[in-house]
This record gives structure tokens, C-alpha cells and sequence, in this order.
């Protein structure tokens, strides 16, 4: 009797709409729990203010709040097991304790080994602690650094692999702080909730972050890997969903002071979106998982979703073949974005091109010797120096100088357009300059205007429309200075799937084809330009 009634009030406790999804297999660790009347969760202590000791020797922190929450739905008392970052999942396996909420970072590699229940409860993210006077703004400026971690952190190999940092580990958050003030290494690589909480104490004072956070994740609550799909498994996922949907993790998270990029504000949207009919959106189909909409798209099958996607899906679990910028709504948008930007980039760059090295050419022809001089050697400049330097200049320097002085900053696209055309530019020019040359040896009397250019166009048109097709095959340098184009599209969805050799053999058969296209577009115009030029 005392088991059915706890099931009652567990599923008055979750509301209206879970009594269906509470019919989940058998869970031999839900049994017993409710007859012993104890959940057992394993807790961090050294991860403030996730969890933490207090004066009194006391587990206090967001996540004890939560475990604290899921007992008290589920009516029994809570256990908390204190676990480390490196044996919580041996303390997990061996049954030691019925779950674990111990900030752990939902990745493919754990669901192998445990069962993460959906939805997660948090987010995290990973960036460095730096010493006073040695912090720096950009991943790239710490390669082959050597930096303290702790040993069983996800982000320990994929941030040293994209990073190429030096790790050096150690067993607990404490021992890697003590490396980091004795100097032992330049910074140390942690979650960056944790590492924010350490900054704000006064022996930290100094110490900086300034490095944007890398590897956003969500966290969640694993429990034993044969509990998938189980009563257990549907009845905590039911529980957190409500908690998002409540906005009481958004104001426990904000109870503790942890910094969040709006990824519970995110969540507590998706979570209480309703239907027309007045239902959530996020349900549970009949075989007890989310809508695929409301999932990870990362951790959805080809069973649960239509069309396209299913393809893509039902091609990477036969094969392997993994084509998440075709199937994945995000991240093909992602990448269609950088089609287009590269595109327009690439239009706007022909345009500037075009005009300037025409206007310079008219500029050669009809000014003084001085203008000629000027206009000759500035063009020569831009033609004979690297786009890629001259970007790295405007943007950088300039564009820093401008933004410290004036609060004005250089848009990166105008950069990246500017200089390409400008490069092209003095090709243009040269190649106009020698076909007017060409035409004056027929007529001495021609000087080339903007309304004479008909007539040097079918000698200068060959190596200008070389110039032209040369220049949308420099347009991946762009990607520099962070202008959103195709590669740094395709370098987004890398690091963040590790899809590498796919990804780039599609991003090389596509700039093909791009340039396949633009070379037919640039002989179309010349056609249609040359028919109107008088024989």
C-alpha cells in the first residue's frame, strides 16, 4: 500500500499529462528506492556552486537543491553520496548510488556507458583560469600551452585535440588550483560556472577569464545504463521537464549566482510551449521518448523524425556516414548561411573590383604625371600585397584603433570586400591600361573614359575575367576575420561534430561548383557585354 500510495503522489506532484508516460518498463532501482524509502544521489563537493561543503560540513549547492526537489516528489529521503569528478561512474556501476547529479556534461561517449535522462537540468561550458598579467582573448594564443585540468573531465580531449593544448591533470579541483598558484602552468581548464565562483574569492583576485566559453553543453542526470527507457528513467525526465516548465530551475539557478548564457530561459519556453489545443508540445510518443523537436537533435533516431532527416539518420546508423549539415535543421542552415554569405561576398567584391580598377585606369589615362604616379603606385600596392595582410591590418589595426578611440567598429564583411576588390583591382586596371595601349597603335588619338571603355573591352576582357574567377577562389581567407562564410561555417560544424573528412571533401566540392558557377556567370556577362560592342 505504501508504494502505491508514494506512485500517487509522485504523479499528482508531476501534474496533469505524465500518467501515461509513467508506464515505462520495470525499474529494479525505482523498487528500491521506494522500499527503502532512501534515494541515494551522487554529489560533488568541490564544485561550488553546483555543490560544495559549507561551515557545517554540510553538501550545499544548486544541484543538492535538485536532488533535494526529486526526493521530495517522489517521497522519500534523500542520501547524498559525495563522488569525485573521476569515480562517479564507478560509484554508479558498482551501485553505489541510485543517480548521479554531479554536473556531469551529456556527450555521446557517456550515454555508452550510463543513461542520461532527458531533459538535462543545466548547461556548462569550459574556459581557463589565467594568472594575473598572462590572460589572453583567443584560443589560438595558447597552443602547446601547458594547462592544469582534472583527470576525468569530458573536455579534457576534445579542448586538447582543437587547441593542441599541453594538458597537466590532477585528482581534485583543489590540487590543480595549488599547480595554477605555484606557477606550474599557465592556466587551468574548468567549467565555467565553477570557475567564475572561483574568481569572486579574494585570494583569487586578479586572476582573469577573458577567453570566450567553448564546448556549451547540457548536464543531466545519468543513472545506470540498464535503466533506459525504464519507469525510473520516464519518472525523473518528467520531473526536471516540470521544473523547466515551472521556472523553478531558472530561479534556483539564479539563487546561486551561476552566470548562464539563456539556455534555462531557452529551455523553460520550449518546455511550456503549448499546443492549439491548449497541451504541451514537448510529449512523450507511445515508446516513451520526447518529441524529436524538444530533443537533442544529436541523440534523435531515424525512427522519430520524417523526410530528409530520416534519410540522414538511417544513412549515419547504417554506415556511418555522418551528412548532419544536410539532415540537421541547424546546422544545414548553418551552412546554407554560408553559401549565401560567400555568395554575396564574393558579388560585392567583383563590383568593387571592377569599378575601382576601371576608375583607376581612367584616372592613369587623363590625369597629370603626379596623379598617375599616386594612382599607379597605391594600385600596385594593392595588387602585389596579400589580401589576407591587408585584412589582418584594416581589421585588426585599424579597426582597433578606431573601436579603443572612437567606439567605432569596422564591419568585418566590408573589410573582407573591400580588400579582396582592392587586390583585383590593380588587374583590372593593368589589363584595361595595355588594351588601351593595343588600340591607340589603330587609333593614337584614343584615350580610354568610361565612355570609350566598349572599345578596349574584347582585348582586356581574357585577363580580366581571369582576375575575376581567381578571385572567388581566395574568398575562403575571409574566414580570418571572422566573416560568416562558408568555411567558417563548415570550421563551426567541425568542431562541434568532429566530422572532419566529411565535412571537408563536401566544403571542397562545393567551392567546385562555386566556382564552377561564377565562371559561367562571368562568361555569360561577357557574351551578352560583347554583343553590344560595335565591330
Amino acid at each position: 500500500m505504501r508504494e502505491l500510495f508514494l506512485l500517487c503522489v509522485a504523479m499528482l506532484l508531476l501534474g496533469p499529462g505524465h500518467a501515461m508516460a509513467q508506464q515505462g518498463k520495470p525499474s529494479p532501482t525505482l523498487d528500491n528506492i521506494r522500499k527503502h524509502g532512501v534515494i541515494r544521489v551522487g554529489v560533488k563537493t568541490d564544485f561550488r556552486p553546483f555543490n560544495s561543503l559549507n561551515a557545517n560540513n554540510e553538501v550545499v549547492g544548486f544541484e543538492s537543491d535538485v536532488a533535494a526537489a526529486i526526493a521530495q516528489k517522489l517521497g522519500v529521503t534523500l542520501a547524498k553520496v559525495p563522488i569525485t569528478t573521476e569515480n562517479r561512474f564507478q560509484k554508479l556501476a558498482l551501485d553505489q548510488v541510485d543517480l548521479l547529479i554531479a554536473t556531469v556534461g551529456d556527450t555521446a561517449e557517456r550515454r555508452k556507458i550510463a543513461t542520461a535522462v532527458e531533459p538535462g537540468y543545466n548547461e556548462t561550458s569550459v574556459n581557463i583560469l589565467f594568472p594575473p598579467g598572462k590572460a589572453v582573448n583567443d584560443w589560438g594564443k595558447i597552443r602547446q600551452a601547458t594547462i592544469c585540468a582534472v583527470q576525468g573531465s569530458y573536455f579534457n580531449k576534445p579542448m586538447s585535440e582543437r587547441y593542441l593544448l599541453s594538458l597537466q591533470t590532477y585528482k581534485t579541483v583543489r590540487d590543480a588550483q595549488m599547480a595554477l598558484r605555484d606557477g606550474q602552468c599557465s592556466g587551468f581548464l574548468y567549467a565555467t560556472a565553477a570557475l567564475e565562483n572561483t574568481r569572486q574569492q579574494p585570494q583569487w583576485a586578479g586572476y582573469q577569464m577573458p577567453l570566450p566559453n567553448a564546448l556549451t553543453t547540457s548536464m543531466a542526470i545519468f543513472i545506470d545504463k540498464q535503466e533506459q527507457g525504464t519507469e525510473f528513467d520516464i519518472t525523473l525526465g518528467n520531473i526536471v521537464a516540470d521544473m523547466h516548465r515551472s521556472g523553478w530551475l531558472l530561479e534556483t539557478n539564479n539563487k546561486w549566482g551561476i552566470s548562464t548564457t539563456g539556455w534555462l530561459t531557452a529551455q523553460k519556453a520550449l518546455w511550456s510551449a503549448k499546443d492549439e489545443g491548449g497541451g504541451y508540445r514537448c510529449v512523450r510518443s507511445k515508446s516513451g521518448m520526447w518529441s524529436a523537436d524538444c530533443r537533442s537533435a544529436e541523440y534523435v533516431s531515424s525512427t522519430e523524425v520524417t523526410g530528409l532527416q530520416a534519410a540522414g539518420l538511417r544513412l549515419k546508423e547504417m554506415s556511418g556516414i555522418d551528412l548532419n549539415f544536410v539532415y540537421d535543421p541547424y546546422d544545414r542552415t548553418q551552412f546554407l548561411r554560408g553559401i549565401l554569405y560567400t555568395m554575396l561576398l564574393i558579388a560585392c567584391s567583383m563590383v568593387v573590383s571592377l569599378k575601382l580598377g576601371l576608375w583607376s585606369a581612367v584616372g592613369i589615362e587623363n590625369g597629370p604625371p603626379y596623379w598617375q604616379r599616386t594612382v599607379r603606385t597605391l594600385m600596385a600596392y594593392g595588387r602585389l600585397t596579400p589580401p589576407l595582410m591587408m585584412m589582418y591590418l584594416l581589421y585588426f589595426g585599424v579597426g582597433s584603433w578606431t573601436m579603443s578611440e572612437f567606439g567605432i567598429k569596422i564591419p568585418a564583411f566590408l573589410v573582407a570586400v573591400l580588400c579582396s576588390g582592392y587586390n583585383t583591382a590593380g588587374l583590372i586596371m593593368v589589363s584595361l591600361l595595355d588594351a588601351a595601349a593595343h588600340v591607340r597603335t589603330m587609333d593614337p588619338a584614343f584615350k580610354l573614359h568610361v565612355k570609350t571603355v566598349s572599345r578596349v573591352a574584347p582585348y582586356a576582357n581574357w585577363p580580366a575575367k581571369q582576375a575575376l574567377i581567381n578571385m572567388t577562389k581566395q574568398t575562403m581567407i575571409a574566414s580570418a576575420i571572422a566573416i560568416p562564410e562558408l568555411l567558417s561555417a563548415s570550421s563551426l560544424l567541425i568542431a562541434e561534430k568532429g566530422n572532419i573528412f566529411l565535412t571537408m571533401t563536401v566544403l571542397l566540392i562545393t567551392f567546385y561548383f562555386m566556382t564552377t558557377l561564377w565562371t559561367w556567370i562571368v562568361n555569360h556577362v561577357e557574351t551578352l557585354l560583347l554583343k553590344r560592342v560595335p565591330a
